[in-house]
């Protein structure tokens, strides 16, 4: 799943009227297929770290508290840009350009949040299996900006341009 969830973004990104990701409205085809891929693969990636846990190298018990710190920040990041964003924002319906709150750091904190909380994961659950699906997700979550900067600089204009000069895509 997360294969053709990649084939879908290089696609939006090689040809951005094509747009898989920002959906184009809440009843687009893009809408319904990008949220059920993510829902399945977040529920799959939880029961493989489950299934498969600790199959890898790291049996060690300090990568407990590692992958709970990096697991946490992940989740605080996320939260902490969900609520500045807001939930039609999230979901690729928003209508306004925030710069405020972890924007202003990052134009992508939600971003950060996610590949810290799939790190985090991958550490704790030491599976063979969630490296192989978490580098997957890391590389979505790299690729994401690249299929919603174009859209953007359509929707906002200018407002987005100077936005993009002064705050990095992710650090």
């Amino acid at each position: 799943m997360e294969v053709l969830y990649l084939v879908l973004f290089v696609m939006t990104i090689r040809r951005p009227d094509f747009r898989f990701w920002p959906p184009p409205s809440r009843r687009s085809w893009q809408f319904f297929t990008s949220w059920l891929l993510a829902a399945l693969v977040l529920v799959g990636f939880f029961f493989v770290g489950l299934l498969d846990f600790n199959s890898s190298i790291l049996n060690t018990w300090f990568r407990f508290p590692i992958g709970l710190i990096l697991h946490l920040s992940g989740v605080i990041i996320g939260s902490w840009s969900f609520t500045t964003l807001g939930l039609l924002a999230t979901i690729g319906l928003g209508d306004e350009l925030i710069t405020k709150g972890p924007y202003q750091y990052s134009r992508n904190p939600q971003y950060i949040g996610d590949i810290l909380h799939i790190v985090g994961f991958m550490v704790i659950t030491n599976s063979w299996m969630t490296w192989i699906i978490g580098v997957l997700g890391i590389v979505l979550n790299l690729l994401a900006p690249l299929t919603e900067e174009p859209w953007l600089e359509k929707k906002y204009g200018e407002a987005y341009l100077r936005y993009k000069k002064r705050v990095p895509r992710f650090f």
